[in-house]
């Protein structure tokens, strides 16, 4: 895969590929807080569930602050401060767990979500700078597929921490956040040190701004009325809202389902959800070997609909084995989000970059879903609240089978405007 990479530029890929293997752990952890955090302080689903809204709108406030420093101050410098950034939060854990306190643990929360989605800012264009443009896929894939490794073994280590089988009290509870984070932090500390004294190619950036640069910029931002009434485009945006909503919803909600509808106790629940993060990290890699010989659509379409029958099942035959069946929601989630990416931004042309940018904002459903189910759960039973993901495979599902092709191909006016020239 990277025979045409130096050496030096092999080992530049592999250490930067620690960072998202860091916010893949910090990412599954924090899904596991919820259920936590939920039993430590005796919160309902909706008080619960705001660390989950918290990490999933940081990408929304710090983004193009990011962006801006990374202009500024280079790509080196912006990636070794959110590591620096990330070890912060991880130790802030620390004062939150000694006062039990659940606002100074939202604090800790929200740094973390902070350095987790500057990680992202900073390191993607790094990796699509180490080679060649012909192999870019192959580098983010490799790179996914480290992260999807974090986001599978962090909640195996860190359930037997935070669900402990022996009886305590809930400021013992409280103080098992320690240990993990400490490790985090430590872990962070270790891998900033080495990117620190290691050199390596980053991309460049643009400091100063000339007329002809101002110029760019504006016909950039001024969207093509051709592009904003792209009937599959817009489409895209929902699906994407609909798929990173249901994504985290099952991650964060399938340990307390496990435990009500399953009766497992929390600690065995905890660590099945490593299962359904391992299939993610398994379907991507099947995935980047087997699009080149299938129909990436039709993949998506069968996974969606198979999504919706494992819901469905839950919901109508809640218990361990529909538990079972939607830990392998993980291995039909893997491909959605890039199929979905790639299908909306057919055919815009020049206007790519920024619907680009609109179809990542969409990832708010990460927030805002989770936050919709948990004013359910405080009201239902808890597999009754999953309906909410069940709508979502159905528009997916959708998208997949119709909503993908563009307005001229449908022969529909779905947000069609008058692009004449006046």
């Amino acid at each position: 895969m990277f025979s045409l990479l130096t050496p030096s530029t092999k080992l530049t890929l592999w250490l930067i590929s620690l960072v998202p293997f860091i916010w893949g752990m910090l990412t599954s952890i924090t899904n596991l807080l919820v259920p936590y955090l939920q039993d430590v302080y005796s919160l309902s689903y909706t008080q619960s569930i705001w660390v989950q809204v918290i990490f999933s709108l940081s990408p929304l406030i710090i983004s193009l602050p990011m962006a801006a420093i990374i202009n500024r101050t280079g790509y080196k410098p912006a990636l070794i401060g959110v590591l620096c950034f990330a070890v912060l939060g991880c130790i802030l854990v620390l004062p939150a767990a000694w006062h039990y306190s659940y606002r100074v643990t939202l604090v800790a929360i929200f740094i973390v979500a902070m350095s987790v989605a500057a990680m992202q800012v900073v390191t993607n264009p790094i990796v699509t700078s180490l080679g060649s443009d012909n192999t870019i896929s192959n580098r983010m894939t490799f790179v996914s597929s480290i992260n999807a490794l974090g986001t599978t073994v962090a909640p195996w280590l860190a359930a037997a921490y935070f669900f402990p089988e022996i009886t305590q009290s809930p400021i013992e509870k409280a103080n098992n956040l320690q240990i993990p984070f400490i490790l985090l932090a430590t872990f962070i500390s270790i891998v900033t040190i080495t990117l620190l004294v290691t050199r390596f190619n980053t991309p460049p950036t643009k400091r100063t701004q000339t007329s002809a640069d101002v110029n760019s910029t504006n016909q950039v931002n001024n969207v093509d009325n051709a592009t904003l009434n792209q009937r599959h485009y817009w489409l895209g945006v929902i699906a994407i809202f609909c798929y990173t909503g249901t994504e985290v919803s099952i991650g964060t909600y399938l340990v307390s389902y496990l435990n009500q509808a399953g009766n497992l106790p929390l600690n065995t629940a905890g660590q099945l959800v490593t299962f359904y993060w391992g299939g993610a990290m398994a379907g991507r890699i099947a995935g980047c070997l087997l699009f080149s010989k299938i129909n990436a659509r039709k993949v998506l379409c069968i996974n969606a609909a198979l999504s919706g029958l494992i819901i469905l099942g839950a919901i109508l035959l809640p218990g361990l084995t529909s538990g079972y069946l939607m830990i392998g929601l993980g291995l039909c989630h893997s491909i959605m989000y890039p199929v979905i990416f790639s299908l909306a931004i057919r055919q815009l042309g020049d206007q790519i970059a920024k619907a680009s940018s609109i179809l990542i904002m969409a990832g708010a459903g990460g927030a805002i879903l989770p936050l919709i189910q948990a004013l359910l759960a405080d009201q239902f039973f808890i597999a009754n609240t999953f309906l909410l993901s069940f709508i979502c495979y159905v528009f997916i599902l959708f998208y997949s089978a119709i909503g993908y092709k563009n307005k001229d191909s449908i022969g529909m006016g779905f947000l069609r405007k008058n692009t004449q020239p006046e």
